[in-house]
């Protein structure tokens, strides 16, 4: 469906309300992107499912809703450009004390992937983030995990402590049995390094959930779970 034919649809059928965090969003993107207008084209493209400009297939989707493949690439690029960044931007030191206060940095990052990612917080003695980052990126099916390559983020930044965190693409949050057998190998191989996991948490949307508040006998155990 083209971008006329979508506005003559959301015309038929009445305005559609685009949040005032989308609003942003899209104008964002307009200014980053450097076409004048686009905040508006895009809006008609997506009929107010912003959720969509964090899909990977967000340039094609684009193409076939009308905007022109260089306008569509552009706004691909400039969506992989500001995930990238919230990767590794440098944080004021926040201190993360809780499950939620880490839930509330993940979810905005997270919450709306359509595939899953698997993302490590490295912190100091007194909790303070060092960084959030990006370790593997799967599809909506899960991800091969080497846990070699989620120790080595602490190691590098001479962290004492750290969780993982990953987003289940189909929204339910609830942790599956691989979740908590990664978690349990993650534990006992943390242990030998002297390192603390402190959680793993599973990112839905609008919702979370801590291994450790439900599966606390993992830590406990520090081992693989019967």
């Amino acid at each position: 469906m083209t971008i006329a034919e979508r506005r003559t649809e959301r015309d038929a059928s009445g305005p559609v309300n685009t949040s005032a965090h989308d609003r942003t969003l899209l104008t964002a993107i307009e200014t980053l992107a450097e076409i004048p207008g686009l905040a508006d084209r895009l809006d008609d493209a997506l009929a107010g499912e912003c959720t969509l400009l964090f899909s990977a297939q967000i340039g094609a989707r684009l193409t076939r809703a009308g905007i022109s493949a260089s306008n569509a690439d552009r706004v691909h690029r400039v969506m992989e450009a500001l995930a990238t960044t919230t990767t590794w931007w440098p944080l004021a030191r926040q201190r993360v004390q809780s499950p939620a206060d880490l839930a509330a940095l993940a979810m905005p990052l997270l919450a709306r992937r359509d595939h899953e990612e698997l993302h490590v917080a490295v912190v100091d003695g007194r909790n303070g983030l060092l960084a959030l980052r990006q370790v593997y990126v799967g599809t909506a099916t899960g991800t091969s995990v080497r846990i070699a390559e989620l120790l080595r983020p602490v190691l590098d930044l001479g962290g004492v402590g750290f969780a993982l965190v990953h987003n289940h693409p189909s929204g339910d949050p609830e942790p599956s049995e691989e979740d908590v057998r990664l978690t349990a190998e993650v534990v006992a191989a943390a242990r030998l390094l002297d390192l603390e996991l402190l959680d793993h948490l599973v990112i839905g949307h609008g919702r979370w959930s801590s291994i450790r508040s439900q599966r606390p006998s993992v830590w406990a155990a520090g081992g693989l779970p019967e």
